[in-house]
């Protein structure tokens, strides 16, 4: 009695349910509306993804891990195969598996790497550091090939990075692929008058003479083409090793591969870029860490203060870390500042002088500095950057210039003072300065003079912190981009599933030449000469020519033609003029 009593108290419920939707389905289309679906159906669209890095570490890792956390709360399995211990020390991230490819490289403390950091950088120094890592090829490629048979991954995420063995192991077993870079430079191909400092150019040529615009479009590149060529054959004999096949683009296996870029004009020079390069920066985390206790009550009574930081890879000389402390004291000697939070990542403070002598006279000791018993220096080997920057009391950012620390600093409208020292950087503080809202410094000419002037200005000059603010709204909308990344992952993995094949094992093959076939301009497949309509407009010329050439020779044939009518009229007149009356 009770279970029939229940059975029917169920199908009342259930019949009031279905007469309440079909009054609603009854009202939507009296009122002539239906609810468009927002999603596709993922069931059956491949789940696992490989982030592949031969570099490693946060700074360029970060930004494309708040990607991949979207795609895990889609429904994605991430794995991340890298060097060092990445993913397990995160306090973001540490939810996604790694590999550990071997240990993060070691050869930034090489005596060539100290050249590279102390001299000019420039792209033979590039060329240098490809040449290590393509030296490593094989060992990425095999250990790359390792991880794919223990996870079978249905889409790579390459770091583009001196990451070659990523691309060519995706196209080789036939595998989507997305490149993932944090700048514009000599990964795709850039307009003539946008160079970069590593060339000897400037980021944005607009405003150069002829000769230096003929240099940096014609002679530089030529001259960077024929340095890489090396490593270019060097890599494709790695390649045929592993049975890969040869490539010939100095850039890599880029020409229909998806990129999504962690950056955003207003930093970058505008330019065209291909549908199939997508700007989606910067990419930068919801939180950070916060800041001590010890620092909050740095800043608290420091209101004028700046903070410096050469970031985690890069180092510069002795020398120029003398002078920079010895700024920093001059500036604070001279209440400029007030206050200096350092952080000393990748410098033995151990190496300064004992003692710093101000120009008023006064002797600091090295170590009351070291030990932060100076009372307006604070050294640390560590800082929570963002949090620092946030804070209302920091002024200027003395900083390398890298990716990561210049979104930071327009993220929080910190004027900036930039030492470059290699890679991105000399492009990246380029790019500051035309924003109005930094300075650059030179690591080859590093003076204390220079420093304190140009921290004056920054300090006195309302222009910069204005440039900054303006800087700050760019960044900020430009910030919610990371979802319109993950979006376009999720394109791919939805076209590989309709576009691919299953082979003899069942596991889905693509063909990464036409995949991307929507984001693919027609020129990329045409070749050089008809995808600039080289051949058109040049015919076109050819007739021009030839038109104008006849109109010219016609216009010269009547001009003559009309002179000698006039010539021979004019002398019949004089001949009949000469005769005598009598005649």
């Amino acid at each position: 009695m009770c279970f029939k009593l229940w059975y029917l108290v169920i199908s009342i419920i259930l019949l009031i349910n279905t007469i309440i939707v079909t009054k609603a389905n009854a009202a939507e289309k009296v009122n002539g509306f239906i609810q468009r679906e927002l999603d596709l159906d993922r069931s059956d669209t491949p789940k696992n993804i490989l982030v592949g890095s031969v570099i490693g570490g946060a700074n360029h890792l970060n930004p494309i891990f708040e990607v991949c956390k979207i795609l895990v709360d889609r429904g994605y399995k991430v794995k991340l195969a890298a060097p060092g211990n990445f993913t397990a020390t995160s306090t973001l991230y540490n939810s996604i598996p790694q590999t550990i490819i071997g240990d993060p490289p070691d050869s930034y403390a090489s005596s060539e790497y100290r050249k590279m950091f102390f001299n000019e950088y420039t792209f033979k120094s590039m060329a240098y550091e490809q040449m290590m890592f393509h030296q490593r090829y094989l060992e990425y490629f095999n250990k790359y090939l390792e991880v794919y048979k223990e996870t079978k991954p249905d889409l790579f995420i390459c770091h583009y990075v001196r990451n070659e063995a990523c691309f060519d192991l995706a196209w080789k077993v036939k595998k989507p692929v997305v490149g993932f870079v944090s700048n514009t430079e000599f990964f795709t191909a850039l307009p003539p008058f946008i160079s970069d400092p590593m060339m000897g150019c400037h980021v944005n040529m607009e405003n150069e003479t002829f000769y230096d615009r003929f240099i940096c479009a014609v002679v530089q590149p030529l001259r960077f083409d024929w340095h890489f060529r090396k490593n270019l054959n060097y890599l494709n004999a790695r390649r045929v090793e592993v049975g890969v096949s040869e490539h010939y683009d100095i850039r890599g296996r880029i020409t229909n591969t998806l990129f999504l870029v962690d950056s955003f004009f207003g930093f970058e020079v505008p330019s065209a870029w291909p549908p199939i390069h997508q700007e989606i920066g910067p990419l930068m985390p919801d939180i950070f860490p916060d800041l001590s206790s010890e620092l909050d009550l740095f800043l608290s009574v420091h209101p004028r203060t700046m903070y410096i930081a050469l970031g985690s890879f890069v180092y510069t000389t002795l020398k120029n870390y003398a002078i920079l402390l010895q700024s920093a004291l001059e500036l604070i000697n001279s209440n400029i500042l007030d206050g200096v939070i350092w952080a000393t990542v990748r410098f033995n403070e151990s190496e300064l002088p004992s003692t710093f002598t101000l120009s008023t006279g006064d002797v600091i000791p090295t170590s009351n500095i070291l030990d932060n018993l100076y009372p307006h220096i604070h050294v640390t080997k560590y800082a929570p950057q963002f949090a620092i920057l946030s804070h209302k009391n920091t002024k200027i950012f003395l900083s390398h210039g890298g990716a990561s620390s210049s979104h930071e600093s327009m993220y929080t409208a910190t004027p900036m003072l930039v030492l470059p020292i290699a890679f991105d950087q000399p492009g990246n503080s380029e790019k500051l300065e035309l924003s109005g809202m930094a300075l650059k410094l030179s690591k080859i000419d590093l003076k204390v003079d220079d420093i304190v002037s140009k921290v004056i200005r920054l300090t006195n000059e309302k222009s910069f912190k204005m440039n900054a603010e303006r800087m700050q709204v760019l960044i900020k909308f430009n910030s919610k981009r990371k979802y319109r990344g993950a979006d376009l992952i999720d394109i791919v993995m939805n076209l590989a599933e309709r576009e691919g094949i299953r082979n003899e094992n069942g596991e889905l093959e693509v063909d990464n030449e036409v995949l991307l076939r929507e984001w693919i301009t027609p020129d990329s497949r045409m070749g050089f000469i008809k995808g600039n309509y080289i051949d058109v407009f040049g015919i076109a010329m050819i007739i021009g020519l030839v038109l104008t050439s006849s109109l010219i020779y016609g216009l010269y044939k009547v001009i003559i033609f009309a002179f000698k009518k006039w010539a021979l009229r004019n002398r019949n007149s004089q001949e009949g003029s000469s005769k005598p009356k009598n005649e």
